[in-house]
């Protein structure tokens, strides 16, 4: 297939070591469709961190996988987050938005470029580049909703090149601004990593459930470096007693709600990045930012992975821990995670269950055999990587204005 014109995937930020959900989905979609035999560019900022928007990664990198390639080109970033700015543009877009509905819908154009730009990351040489170069693309990728270049790429190419929007809804404020109706207003087909996201969309946006779209669920990333060793710290952890969180650990996760409930003779071991303050308190360890063996070896000797976010529009995390066969508790209320421990098994639960429940779990009177079910279900095939490159070759196949599936 080396006759077609180039695939790109636009996403705020991505590199092998960047492990949060868009900029992984991103990077193993980019995989996929490399290993399927199409030409794979990643479009993206040269920045590892999604507050400061730093320009710590190179312009250019190109990723070896199976044989064959796929580019990640970057674009710098003009200027960090203006926090305090960001900080009161967002809540003032909220206020508007909830109270005076008619005057954000008049002043929306500024206001959400207010956000967007303050927000960052703001790198206007990707969506000019973009849109310099769009006959070079036969398909435009976009992953995720709420950032600077995902919305202005698909706002100068949407007329140009067939775009496919993968919304990655979450039910939080932000996804009810205005720019997001365009979003949905400009993409030729929407893409949903599960139903619940679907659902939230098509409730929220009613234009929305009129769009072609495509259910296009993250697979599970097995390791296949045989390099990555066990650091002894993680391997002296797992030989203990301990609940898990693996992501970003950060306020937006409401990590604060694993923090005040989690009782005084249990331990919760915390991986990934670090943008919170853990407390000093022995029952909570942070170990880094773990490799895939190392995240195999602790979801595999846990008592449970914890979960407290609701604003997710999937969890990748909690399907590998439902993999792996490690109990899953989540805080109920976050639909696409209920969804999953709904059909694969797991715990979800109220506020005021999920102490006493972690306690139980810990004392082993909880018997979480009768929460599990039938794991292997979620790998069929069609909720893989390669699955959802074959279905993205389909669409490519098709004419733009029968641009479905």
């Amino acid at each position: 297939m080396s006759n077609k014109k180039n695939i790109a995937i636009v996403v705020q930020r991505c590199s092998k070591d960047i492990a949060a959900g868009a900029e992984l989905y991103a990077f193993h979609l980019a995989q996929s469709l490399a290993e399927q035999g199409l030409q794979v560019e990643i479009l993206t900022s040269k920045s590892d961190d999604y507050i400061n928007w730093n320009n710590n990664l190179p312009s250019e990198e190109i990723i070896e996988t199976s044989g064959v390639s796929f580019k990640i080109k970057r674009f710098k970033v003009l200027h960090g987050r203006f926090k305090i700015f960001f900080g009161i543009i967002k809540r003032f877009n909220l206020f508007l938005l909830k109270y005076f509905n008619f005057i954000y819908l008049k002043l929306s154009v500024f206001l959400d470029y207010l956000f967007l730009r303050s927000q960052g990351p703001w790198c206007p040489g990707l969506w000019n580049e973009l849109e310099k170069n769009s006959e070079n693309y036969s398909l435009v990728i976009i992953k995720s909703y709420l950032y600077a270049p995902n919305y202005y790429a698909i706002k100068k190419i949407s007329n140009k090149v067939k775009t496919l929007f993968i919304v990655t809804a979450h039910d939080q404020p932000e996804f009810r601004f205005q720019f997001v109706y365009k979003f949905l207003l400009e993409a030729t087909t929407l893409g949903f990593v599960s139903q619940s996201e679907k659902k939230i969309c098509n409730s929220i946006w009613l234009n929305s459930n009129n769009k072609n779209s495509i259910i296009l669920p993250p697979g599970i990333h097995f390791n296949t470096n045989e390099n990555q060793i066990i650091q002894n710290n993680i391997k002296e952890i797992s030989t203990k007693k301990y609940f898990i969180y693996i992501g970003r650990i950060d306020r937006l996760k409401n990590i604060d709600f694993i923090i005040k409930h989690t009782p005084q003779n249990c331990s919760v071991v915390f991986a990934g990045d670090l943008k919170y303050t853990l407390p000093k308190d022995p029952r909570f360890i942070y170990v880094g930012k773990i490799n895939d063996i190392e995240k195999e070896l602790l979801l595999k000797k846990a008592l449970a992975l914890v979960i407290s976010s609701r604003y997710e529009a999937y969890s990748m995390i909690t399907a590998e821990a439902i993999y792996h066969d490690c109990f899953v508790l989540a805080l109920k209320g976050c639909a696409p995670i209920d969804e999953l421990i709904e059909h694969y098994g797991g715990l979800s639960c109220e506020e005021n269950e999920f102490k006493n429940i972690m306690q139980e779990i810990w004392d082993n009177k909880l018997n979480i055999n009768k929460f599990k079910k039938n794991q292997t279900k979620y790998f069929s095939p069609e909720k893989n990587w390669n699955t959802n490159a074959i279905k993205i070759i389909d669409l490519l196949n098709q004419k733009k204005d029968n641009f479905s599936i």
